[in-house]
């Protein structure tokens, strides 16, 4: 197995930072009398709550303002019976930002070190400590997580700077457009993977990378990826490992286009480390 790309593919499909988040109490001078902490409905929170379908990577991208540079999807629920779930890590640390499960996540990150986050939790409920904004912003109220973290309410919840979760709040009130800076690669993607990355690529491989995981059925697994722009040398990459999969059990289906190239790569999911240890470029 070749570990460079066994450590890249898994560094890739890692979950966003997050996972690592601590939320302090009363990091914003309140006293402690103000903080909230018992676990309510989200009905407790006054104005307009988030109603956005998050079921895919597409889902989130139609709400994200634009200059993203990294977006994810991961359903967590759908991945937890499957070896794909030893991927995720230790996800306590996430359900501990609410108090209750984390079932789907979707996060986008910008160049300038900006993110946001979006979050469904199962129950419903209220169950972290927060301070409410005073005003609303288009009808929507910030609960407040640390010096400069907020949710907004709702399914999914929104999480990150405020600036940001205004930005995507006018996308979601029609007030702005969503981000276009995927929009080609996205031409390409299918339904239903419940692992979704894409990215703008640094270091030469491609303009823009997608890539997804999902099991087919009981026993068989894919990987599909999509690349902007591909170099000569990603293209006659792929064709060398296509040519070699079937000593590995490996099926290669390429879709080749001037500016697109699609990969997709599937596998008897009983040797997914054989699949793991395959390289993407």
């Amino acid at each position: 197995m070749n570990t460079k790309y066994v450590a890249i593919f898994l560094a890739v499909i890692m979950v966003m930072s997050i996972m690592s988040i601590f939320i302090p109490k009363g990091s914003n001078g309140e006293t402690e009398d103000n903080l909230v902490v018992d676990a309510v409905g989200f009905e407790s929170i006054l104005g307009e709550h988030v109603d956005h379908e998050l079921n895919s990577l597409a889902d989130g991208l139609a709400v994200t303002p634009e200059g993203v540079v990294f977006a994810e999807y991961v359903d967590i629920d759908g991945i937890k019976d499957t070896p794909l779930y030893l991927m995720m890590g230790n996800t306590s640390q996430l359900d501990s930002v609410y108090g209750v499960s984390v079932t789907k996540l979707y996060s986008a990150e910008y160049a300038n070190q900006h993110s946001f986050n979006m979050h469904v939790i199962n129950p419903e409920v209220i169950a972290f400590p927060y301070y409410l904004s005073e005003e609303a912003y288009n009808g929507y109220y910030f609960a407040s997580r640390s010096s400069d973290l907020y949710n907004v309410i709702g399914n999914p919840m929104l999480f990150g700077q405020q600036d940001r979760l205004e930005d995507v709040l006018d996308i979601m009130e029609g007030d702005a457009n969503a981000s276009s800076d995927f929009s080609r690669v996205m031409e390409f993607v299918e339904p239903g993977a419940p692992i979704q990355q894409v990215m703008v690529v640094n270091d030469g491989f491609a303009d823009q990378y997608y890539f997804d995981l999902m099991f087919l059925d009981d026993s068989s697994l894919s990987r599909t990826t999509v690349y902007l722009n591909p170099t000569d040398g990603t293209r006659n990459n792929i064709t060398a490992y296509a040519a070699e999969g079937p000593d590995k059990g490996l099926d290669y289906d390429i879709e080749s286009q001037e500016d697109i190239l699609k990969v997709t790569v599937t596998l008897d999911s009983s040797d997914f480390y054989t699949f793991l240890g395959e390289p993407a470029w």
